[in-house]
């Protein structure tokens, strides 16, 4: 029997739009490629944690398999630090997982809760993840349209978990890709939806610490102080711009994170210890300065961005938050087309709408990931080239 590969589930990923966006990359632009493409921060990690990392790693205790749900010092961190930035009690043996990253946190609670055919409702437009394992899980997959005002959002997440029974429901603020923030009464109305229809909260806080205009992120978990049917994944790579350490954690619920661990520990033994120490460093030694400046360095970004924006005559919602700007496409344009033609005309690198799902049909992804004076050249081609 002869084996078809163009058979199997992974034509879900075709076409790949990162694998578009890598051979644009490839290709001769009018001007020098400004990448606003990526989803990682620029900027080193900071001293103190690669000081404790260099600190650790010539102790041959930490060079074997690290404890297999994390190290109990980054568990008693993140326990401390949820105690202390969202006043969420967890107990760091029962609500804490370490995890290698996000990415592999989604897929392997997705594997963990899911059977096939069981519905797992996600954000439209979302994390590409949310999508991926949810099919790979042979799931069912429904949408909410998520680049809307919070009262929208709740009353659709009623209506499709009143129509679908969904056993998870996934929600990400401040929001990859549309910058959105949820508030404290979003999560106290989403958690009493929860309880009457009797699903899982996954709530995705990978931007917790990039916030604007005055804005404060909530965790949905203050809205659930008994954890129950809810559970949170926290992540280092982005506030503390560790995204190559991969490091994370999933928190909340026991019954939840302890289903994760037992499927989690058939796939990997966690992470390198020395890396679970520094990142403890980073919740307990970083200081209250440094996250005021992490949101003051992307809300200028995003200032010098919008800008350039305006003045082009093109349309989009300010970022409240998160790291990226989610741009309509002009005149109802492919984003893929304009895609192609923001990075062969002016060297402008993003990322088509339709990545993050079907209401990206007339959007692009555009990262504040370079330092003002690079997106104040972004901005003033778009303005100088007319673009419209």
């Amino acid at each position: 029997m002869k084996f078809q590969l163009e058979c199997s589930k992974l034509e879900f990923f075709r076409p790949d739009a990162f694998g578009f966006i890598n051979n644009l990359k490839t290709q001769s632009s009018r001007y020098p490629m400004i990448n606003l493409s990526i989803g990682a921060p620029n900027r080193p990690t900071p001293e103190w944690i690669l000081e404790s990392m260099k600190a650790n790693l010539d102790n041959p205790a930490y060079h074997t398999y690290p404890p297999q749900h994390g190290a109990p010092e980054l568990c008693d961190a993140i326990a401390f630090w949820y105690r202390k930035r969202f006043k969420v009690k967890l107990d760091p043996r029962d609500n804490v997982l370490v995890t290698v990253g996000i990415k592999e946190a989604i897929f392997n609670a997705l594997h963990s809760l899911i059977n096939a055919g069981d519905t797992v409702l996600v954000p439209d437009p979302g994390y590409p993840t949310y999508f991926e394992a949810v099919l790979f899980t042979g799931g069912k997959l429904v949408t909410y349209n998520s680049d809307s005002e919070p009262a929208a959002v709740l009353n659709e997440i009623e209506y499709r978990a009143k129509t679908y029974n969904p056993k998870i429901v996934v929600v990400n603020y401040p929001s990859n890709p549309t910058g959105r923030i949820a508030d404290a009464d979003f999560y106290n109305s989403l958690s009493e939806i929860a309880a009457h229809y009797g699903f899982i909260v996954m709530s995705d806080l990978a931007y917790s610490e990039i916030a604007f205009d005055g804005l404060k992120v909530s965790s949905y978990l203050e809205a659930r102080p008994n954890l129950e049917l809810g559970f949170e994944y926290f992540a280092f790579s982005k506030t503390y711009n560790m995204a190559g350490w991969r490091v994370g954690a999933i928190v909340g619920d026991k019954r939840l994170v302890d289903a994760v661990k037992l499927y989690k520990s058939k796939i990997d033994s966690n992470v390198f210890y020395p890396i679970q120490l520094a990142a403890a460093t980073a919740l307990k030694e970083t200081p209250a300065s440094f996250y005021h400046e992490l949101s003051a360095m992307y809300e200028n970004r995003r200032n010098a961005l919008l800008e350039g924006l305006s003045k082009a005559g093109l349309k989009f919602s300010p970022p409240q938050g998160a790291m990226y700007t989610w741009v309509e496409t002009p005149m109802g344009m492919d984003p893929w087309v304009f895609t192609e033609k923001l990075y062969r005309e002016y060297g402008i690198l993003v990322v088509p709408g339709t990545a993050y799902g079907l209401n990206g049909i007339k959007r692009v992804r555009i990262g504040l990931v370079q330092e003002v004076p690079l997106m104040e050249e972004a901005a003033q081609r778009l303005t100088g080239g007319g673009l419209l």
